[in-house]
């Protein structure tokens, strides 16, 4: 009788175990091992620093990886391109060329995936470059510092597009010259104030930069750079990197607003190929359905490849309204498993970001000679 009751908890609780495990099933997770890689001090005649980011699918569906994009063409990815299975480990590199590139430096790789959680992450690399110093006639040519912003690069992440928002930085004079500055040309969505006509040898001083999100064109990540000129001998020019990631700004709303608020429902969100031979052209359609309340309004829907066209004859649908985005792929230069993916940004506030991701299988084509023998 014992023995009976224990076999019967045990598949009690057996069949809870595997109904929780059923509840947490869900799709595609990405982990990293870590997000973040020091390089410390590397010599400039490496010509690449190289780091290999490890993840793990976490998830119970197969996980692919759609696009990664750096904060700089210094910067150039790599990443596994096949599909990873659940509990298999897949990689993201990242190689920072260092050739002229002397100082510290800190960028970011943003990694796209089908991941249910974490669709996007932000992995950084960063690290020192040092140059080796030139001897003349076996004397050693002194270091006599350099004019730099620490930090280098200024982040806003996130933007909000209602918002201005501010950060600060330092101007540091780190060479025995006396430095002036010329004058800079700001892009009029950017302000930076404290910036000194002068800065004398050692001398610091903090600055304020305001990025204006209200008037910023497009959405996610961004960045660019301030050129700053100077007559100081070590550090004639010297930049400032501004990287934001601008997103829609919703309140938070209860059950009726959420009611009456634009809703968009796409009757597929993944399109695969199959097989083809490299440099077939293929289409299909996508339909989007606005089954909200409300306007239904499309800030981007953006190819993120030019190997991608799209064709679609709105950005705004009435409730109820739908409209057909018809999609050609162009597959020339392609080959192996092809992942492509469109960028598409509305006014949803329950799904405002989304990808909808392509894929396709194309075998290299092999050419055979008539004439050859």
């Amino acid at each position: 009788m014992r023995f009976l009751i224990i076999v019967i908890a045990f598949c009690f609780f057996g069949g809870i175990s595997a109904q929780v495990k059923d509840k947490t099933s869900h799709g595609a997770e990405i982990q990293f091992l870590k997000t973040t890689h020091d390089f410390g001090v590397v010599n400039e005649d490496i010509n690449f620093a190289i780091h290999q980011f490890r993840f793990v699918n976490t998830g119970d569906r197969k996980l692919h990886i759609t696009n990664v994009a750096t904060s700089c063409g210094c910067t150039t990815p790599d990443w596994t391109k096949d599909s990873i299975n659940p509990g298999d480990t897949g990689f993201v590199q990242a190689k920072y060329e260092t050739t002229n590139r002397i100082g510290t430096f800190s960028k970011s790789i943003t990694v796209y995936s089908n991941a249910v959680t974490s669709p996007f992450v932000q992995l950084n690399i960063i690290g020192d470059v040092h140059r080796e110093k030139p001897q003349v006639n076996g004397i050693e040519i002194p270091d006599y510092g350099k004019v730099y912003f620490e930090p280098a690069t200024i982040d806003f992440r996130p933007l909000f597009d209602n918002k201005v928002d501010t950060q600060f930085a330092r101007l540091v004079n780190g060479t025995p010259f006396t430095t002036t500055f010329a004058d800079v040309k700001i892009p009029e969505n950017l302000t930076i104030i404290g910036l000194p006509k002068s800065l004398e040898p050692g001398e610091t001083v903090q600055i304020m930069v305001i990025l204006n999100g209200k008037i910023i064109k497009g959405y996610g990540f961004g960045a660019f750079q301030v050129p700053v000129s100077c007559d100081n001998p070590v550090s004639p020019d010297i930049g400032l990197f501004v990287a934001y990631q601008r997103r829609q700004f919703f309140p938070k709303m209860n059950s009726k607003q959420l009611a009456k608020a634009p809703k968009a429902k796409w009757d597929k969100e993944f399109h695969n190929f199959g097989n083809h031979l490299t440099g077939e052209l293929m289409s299909t359609d996508f339909v989007v359905s606005n089954v909200g309340k409300s306007d239904l309004i499309f800030h981007e829907i953006f190819p993120e490849c030019s190997c991608l066209t799209l064709k679609y004859p709105k950005n705004i649908l009435k409730p109820g309204e739908s409209m057909t985005i018809q999609l050609t792929y162009d597959s020339i230069a392609k080959k192996g498993t092809s992942n492509q993916s469109v960028w598409i940004v509305c006014n949803d506030p329950t799904r405002d970001e989304m990808r909808i991701s392509i894929r396709a299988q194309l075998p290299e084509k092999e050419y055979h000679c008539p004439t050859c023998k």
